[in-house]
Parts: C-alpha cells; structure tokens; sequence
C-alpha cells in the first residue's frame, strides 16, 4: 500500500495500477487535491477498498493478477463498496470494451495517458454524481418531520442487525413506542400542536441512543428502536428513561401558550437471545407489536416486555 499525506475533509482515492510510474504520477497529481491510497495488483486494491471504503477508485482495466472487470465485479458484491463510484484506467480504445465497462456500472472511462486537466475534470463530475446520489438517498430514507430514518430504513436496517445478532450470537432487541393520544391532540388542537408532541418523542428517543443504536419513525405516532448487544430487559430501561423524560416535557399551542395535556408514551419490547431465539424480524417486531397492545390495555403510559407481567419494573442498565 502506499499513501499520501492524509487531510480530514478531503475526498479519498484509491488508485489500483500495476505500472509503477503511471502510479506514482497519478498519486503526485492527485495529492495536492485529494487524499490518496495506492495498491499494485487487484487483491491488495480490493482490500484496500473494502477497509477504507474510498469516495472514488481509479480502476486498471488489465491487470496481471486479476481483469479489472472481476474486481469491479467484486467491488459491487461487498456492501462496505458497492456504491463506491469506478473509473476505468484503459489503454485499449475498442469501443465493445468500453460499453461493457459502462454496462458492469464504471461511472467513467479514461484512455492513458490523458490530461491532467482531463483526468480531474472526470473525477470532480464523478464525486459530484456521487454525492448526489447519496443525498437522494438519504432523503429516501428520512422522514421529513423528526430527521429519523422511514419504514423503508428501518426493514433494511432491522434485517441487517437481525443477521448479525444470530451470527456472532448477541442479544437484538426492538422497542416499539407509541405516542399517546396523538389523534386526540391533533383533532382538539391541530396537527401543528400534534407535530410539536411528535418532535419531543423525536428529540427524547435521539438523546437517549448509543452509536450502535438505530431508531425510526414506523408510523404516524409510532417509533421502533433497534438495540444491538441488549436484552429487553435492559432495554426497558432505555425505554423507561424515554417515557419519564418525555413526562417532564411541555408542548406549545399555536398562539404560543401552554397545551393543556402532558405527554406520555406506551411502549413494547421484545428480544432475540440464544435462550429465546426469534424465527425472524417479523416474528420479533410482532412480539414488541403484543407487548404495546398489552401496554395499552393496561392503561397506556408503561413500558411492558413481552412475555413479562405489565408492572415488572426494569432491572439492569441501559
């Protein structure tokens, strides 16, 4: 591997090249705007690809250890660098291989040698598209009131933990919290008072997640937590903190003046262990599902594990 000087806020580069002196050149010409990695051969490039996960890879087309079509291949199978944009470095000016470069999902094609002037021009639009995407993404995946992740977020998210949990064997657990009284506030009040009581559940749930944590909005007045590396009884502690801070909490009407309500949650959890596997994510987001039914029925403002009486307090520490 070889580098230049890393900057933080600059994009990374990989350069996979074989020439040695096309490498160097490419690495002293992009340094002065970029931060660069370098690997030889397609084994190393991949690697360094799926460590680093770069904003942009500058791809040989042929390489003695590997064609740089299989490395992309390899590229777009791993998750960690699937969406990390490729130009083809080529010398080779037949069309056919050019359009299947395109086909494979290369963003670009360079024939060597090009400009400088080319050469960077080509990477900028390429980081520009990228970044583009990734916004949209995001946005796609973002619910526009809280910031949260969206439905669709969470499914992806939640089957992602779930296969992680069952293969190093950690306990996943799944809160499922439900604002109380939401169509009652927006039918006394307006949706802009209900929105206000959205937005501190919102905020509650964001202050009181770990990193590894995820959180989403399910629904209209509907929130699921995903906690890896907990069991529901140590996640009904985190529940708890939510449902008692967001008590202490005052929502605003629309002249500025108090709302005549407190705010108040009712709450379900349900984990995946090695003493009490979950066939799979529906299976678990049911049980958190029957546990906020019973939190409901109990009289709403509670926390409640499933497969544990409605008034057993939490035990350990979030």
């Amino acid at each position: 591997m070889e580098r230049r000087g890393r900057t933080s806020g600059r994009s990374l580069l990989l350069v996979i090249e074989d020439d040695v002196g096309v490498r160097e050149s490419l690495m002293d010409l992009l340094a002065s705007r970029f931060d660069v990695l370098a690997a030889s051969d397609a084994d190393a490039g991949v690697e360094l690809a799926r460590e680093h996960r770069p904003d942009l890879i500058l791809l040989d087309r042929f390489l003695p250890s590997g064609d740089g079509l299989m490395v992309l291949e390899s590229l777009q199978r791993d998750a960690r660098t699937e969406a990390v944009p490729v130009i083809f470095l080529t010398g080779d000016a037949d069309e056919a291989t050019l359009e299947r470069c395109l086909e494979m999902g290369a963003v670009d094609f360079i024939h060597k040698p090009a400009s400088a002037r080319e050469l960077l021009a080509r990477i900028d639009r390429a980081l520009r598209q990228s970044e583009q995407q990734r916004r949209l993404q995001i946005l796609a995946q973002t619910d526009a009131l809280t910031g949260l992740a969206n439905f669709r977020a969470l499914t992806v998210r939640l089957e992602e933990e779930f296969r992680r949990a069952q293969r190093y064997q950690y306990p996943l657990s799944v809160v499922v919290i439900d604002l109380d009284h939401l169509k009652a506030i927006n039918d006394g009040l307006g949706h802009d008072v209900g929105n206000r009581a959205i937005l501190a559940l919102a905020s509650q749930l964001k202050g009181n997640l770990r990193e590894s944590d995820f959180a989403a909005r399910f629904g209209g007045d509907e929130f699921v937590a995903i906690l890896p590396h907990q069991t529901a009884l140590e996640a009904a502690v985190f529940a708890e903190r939510i449902r008692a801070g967001l008590r202490t909490v005052g929502v605003q009407k629309s002249d500025g003046r108090p709302a005549p309500f407190g705010l108040s949650v009712s709450v379900g959890i349900a984990d995946h262990t090695l003493e009490g596997p979950k066939e799979d994510t529906d299976a678990l987001l049911k049980a958190a599902d029957a546990a906020l039914y019973e939190a409901k029925r109990e009289g709403r403002d509670r926390v409640v594990v499933f497969g544990r009486p409605a008034d057993s307090p939490p035990v350990q520490r979030h």
